[in-house]
């Protein structure tokens, strides 16, 4: 029986332990207070609001072309028997400089001949007009013998009367009269003949002095030389070689002519023409990066395309480089970057794009929360975002993106640089 009482009173008497044991940790165990939860700061950064006129700047991409650009061909047939020290590949040549020369001695000779033809025509006219000079001084001289033999005629009808001359002699002075006045319609008709023959002359010897000039002309032209200042390319045209105008031999680029052919697109175009009203002399800022270097020109737009360039979906545009000049580095080919100023845009900020949340507002930092501000964009200038709507000058703007930024939101700023 005590062996059975053991069996039962060992266990009981463990657990009984047991849960004293808890109960005395229970009692013992230190209470634990629930931490204060506290609202989290996000540090971001600000930028100042500026409100006011806002000029932005597009930045576009042309090439270089020249203005003024013509294909050098020789204006007569021949053998090339000189060139000019400039013709040559990339070759600078000023305003009538030679380029080359043509075998002169075919055209020599023709000038000789139609000179020769010339003052010949010029002594046949002045035999004319020697006969037409002696054609009126015997119609002269007939008119005056007509008079004379008229008069004699009216003299012997009056002695006729009288009876001191025959009827015979009035018949004879009568007859008189007649060839004289027959010679005198001769001579007025030999007159206009010359006159004739004069003018005819005349008119061959102008033919001929037309030819004199254009064989002095195609003489000149055996001298093929530069109509403007530049530099020469695509040089064809070499020593021995036989041209006529038909053939190519070099390009004369205009160095004083340069200018920047570049694409606005429809938006940019409208954008401006309605602000402004055209584009014509608006200025632009060419940068032509080289070596490493950025070599920068000044420009005015001095043109719009003949047509709407409708495969890119743009206005191509030209615009003018200044103060260029053989010497000047940059030549047609030059792929550039050109800065135009784009139209203004009154009551408006310029932040950085990050500053714009949900394309039409942003948050203004106040007593260290964040506070929405409905805006309407303007414009996007680079990086750049201009805005209109509820903004003040010095309003600090939030330019952080994180995912909790919202209204109310708590913020340490500190001001972007």
């Amino acid at each position: 029986m005590k062996r059975y009482s053991l069996k039962i009173i060992a266990p009981v008497g463990v657990l009984l332990l047991a849960f004293g044991i808890a109960a005395v940790l229970a009692a013992t165990r230190p209470s634990l207070a629930p931490d204060e939860v506290r609202e989290r700061a996000w540090l971001v950064t600000t930028a100042p609001v500026s409100v006011g006129m806002v000029q932005p700047e597009l930045r576009l991409f042309g090439e270089v072309v020249p203005g003024r650009e013509v294909e050098l061909r020789p204006l007569v047939t021949g053998q090339i028997v000189e060139t000019g020290k400039n013709f040559r590949e990339g070759g600078i040549v000023a305003a009538g400089e030679l380029l080359l020369a043509i075998d002169p001695f075919d055209y020599e000779a023709a000038l000789a001949e139609r000179k020769a033809q010339a003052a010949e025509a010029e002594a046949r006219l002045a035999e004319l007009r020697a006969r037409r000079k002696q054609e009126a001084d015997l119609l002269a001289s007939a008119r005056e013998q007509l008079v004379l033999q008229r008069k004699d005629l009216e003299r012997a009808k009056e002695l006729a009367k009288k009876g001191n001359v025959s009827g015979r002699v009035i018949d004879e002075r009568t007859m008189q009269v007649s060839q004289m006045q027959q010679a005198v319609t001769t001579r007025v008709n030999n007159l206009a003949a010359e006159a004739a023959r004069i003018a005819q002359q005349e008119a061959i010897l102008d033919r001929l002095r037309i030819g004199v000039q254009r064989a002095e002309r195609d003489l000149a032209n055996a001298r093929l030389t530069a109509p403007f200042s530049g530099f020469i390319r695509e040089v064809s045209g070499e020593m021995g070689k036989r041209v006529s105008p038909n053939d190519r031999v070099a390009r004369l680029t205009d160095a004083e002519t340069l200018e920047v052919r570049f694409l606005l697109s429809d938006a940019q175009f409208g954008r401006i023409i309605a602000a402004d009203g055209n584009l014509g002399g608006r200025p632009v800022r060419i940068v032509w990066q080289v070596g490493g270097r950025a070599l920068i020109f000044d420009g005015k737009i001095d043109r719009v395309g003949a047509r709407i360039a409708a495969a890119s979906g743009g206005v191509e545009v030209f615009a003018r480089i200044a103060d260029t000049n053989a010497l000047t580095p940059i030549r047609p080919g030059a792929f550039v970057e050109v800065y135009m100023p784009d139209r203004g845009y009154p009551a408006v900020a310029r932040l950085p794009e990050a500053a714009l949340f949900e394309r039409n507002k942003v948050y203004v930092v106040e007593d260290g929360r964040l506070v929405p501000r409905p805006v309407t964009v303007a414009a996007f200038d680079g990086d750049d975002v201009l805005v209109a709507g509820e903004l003040a000058d010095g309003d600090q703007v939030l330019t952080t993106r994180f995912a909790r930024a919202g209204a109310g939101v708590r913020v340490k700023t500190e001001a972007t640089p």
